[in-house]
C-alpha cells in the first residue's frame, strides 16, 4: 500500500541522525545498569565491548554519503542485533537476570528504527526488507560482530532494486533530484562531519575501558589481583617488623645498622612500588563496578 504522505530527504537525515542519538542513550542506559556493581570482570568486559562496537557502528552509518542507504544499514544491524543478543536467549545466558535493560532497550531500538523505516518504504517493500533480513540471518548468522553487517551484504538484487525504486520514486520518500543533488550532497557532508565531531567524545572512554579489562582479564594479572590481599597484609606489617629488628640492633655498631636501614630502605621502596601499581587496577576495577 502507497500512503499519501512524503518525506523529504533532510527530513530522513534529521530522522536518521535523532536514531543514532537515540540509541546512544538507549545502549548508555542497558549498559550502566548491567554492569554497575556487577563483580564479574568478563561480564563487564563484554558488555562494555558491545556498547562500543554498536555505538560507533551506529555513528559511521549516520554519517554515512547516501540517506537512504544509512536508514536501511540502521534497520538492518538493529534488526539483527535482536536475532543475535536477544531472540537466541544469547543475551540471558552472558548476564543473567541482570539483561533486563540491554534486552528491553534493544527492542525498543528495532521498533523505532522499523517506525522510521514505515516513513519511507510502503508495506510491501517493508514485508521485503524484513524477509531479506531473516534470510541472510537464517543463512549467515550466527557472528557477534553484526554491528558491522550492511544492507550492501543482506541484500540481493530485489534489495537494490526496492532502494532504486525508491529513490525514483516508487516508495514514500520524495523523488530526488539529479541537478541539485550535488549541492545537497555538499551540504549534508560538511553537517555530517561536525555530526560526527561533536559525538566522538561522548564513547571515546569506553576504548580506554575495553583496553584495561583486557588487562585485568589476563591471567597472569589475575593471579595478581587474587594476591592482593595477601600482599597488602604484609606490608601493613611491614613498619612494625622494622621496628622489632631495630630495637634489637642497639647494641650494633652503627654501620651494621646503617647497612640494615638501607637493606629495609629497598625494600620498602621496591614493595610500595609494587603496591601502588596492584592499588591503580584495584581502584579501577572498583570504579567500574
Amino acid at each position: 500500500m502507497l500512503r499519501d504522505q512524503r518525506i523529504t530527504r533532510a527530513k530522513l537525515e534529521e530522522l536518521s541522525n535523532a536514531f543514532a542519538d537515540q540509541y546512544f542513550t538507549l545502549m548508555l542506559s542497558a549498559s550502566e545498569k548491567v554492569m554497575r556493581d556487577n563483580p564479574d570482570i568478563s561480564q563487564r568486559r563484554i558488555m562494555n565491548g558491545l556498547r562500543l562496537l554498536s555505538v560507533s557502528s551506529m555513528y559511521d552509518m549516520a554519517t554515512s554519503p547516501d540517506t537512504l542507504t544509512q536508514l536501511v544499514d540502521q534497520l538492518v544491524v538493529v534488526t539483527l542485533q535482536n536475532y543475535f543478543w536477544v531472540d537466541s536467549g544469547r543475551s540471558q545466558a552472558i548476564w543473567g537476570n541482570r539483561v533486563q535493560p540491554l534486552v528491553e532497550n534493544l527492542r525498543k531500538a528495532r521498533e523505532n528504527i522499523w517506525s522510521i523505516a514505515a516513513k519511507v518504504f510502503t508495506d510491501e517493500q517493508l514485508e521485503e526488507l524484513d524477509l531479506l533480513i531473516a534470510t541472510w540471518w537464517s543463512r549467515r548468522g550466527g557472528t557477534e560482530f553484526v554491528a558491522y553487517v550492511r544492507f550492501s551484504e543482506v541484500a540481493s538484487a530485489k534489495g537494490g532494486e526496492i532502494l532504486d525504486t525508491v529513490r525514483d520514486g516508487g516508495g514514500l520518500l520524495e523523488p530526488l533530484d539529479r541537478v541539485t543533488d550535488v549541492a545537497e550532497d555538499t551540504r549534508l557532508s560538511v553537517e555530517r562531519t561536525f555530526f560526527w565531531a561533536k559525538r566522538v567524545p561522548l564513547f571515546a572512554n569506553w576504548q580506554a575501558d575495553a583496553l584495561m579489562y583486557d588487562i585485568l582479564i589476563a591471567p597472569e594479572v589475575q593471579k595478581s589481583l587474587g594476591n592482593y590481599d595477601k600482599v597488602a597484609g604484609t606490608f601493613a606489617t611491614m613498619p612494625e617488623r622494622v621496628e622489632k629488628i631495630v630495637s634489637r640492633l642497639d647494641d650494633i655498631p652503627n654501620t651494621a645498622r646503617s647497612v640494615t636501614d638501607t637493606v629495609f630502605s629497598r625494600a620498602l621502596m621496591l614493595g610500595g612500588a609494587l603496591f601502588a601499581g596492584l592499588f591503580i587496577l584495584i581502584w579501577w576495577r572498583g570504579r567500574n563496578k
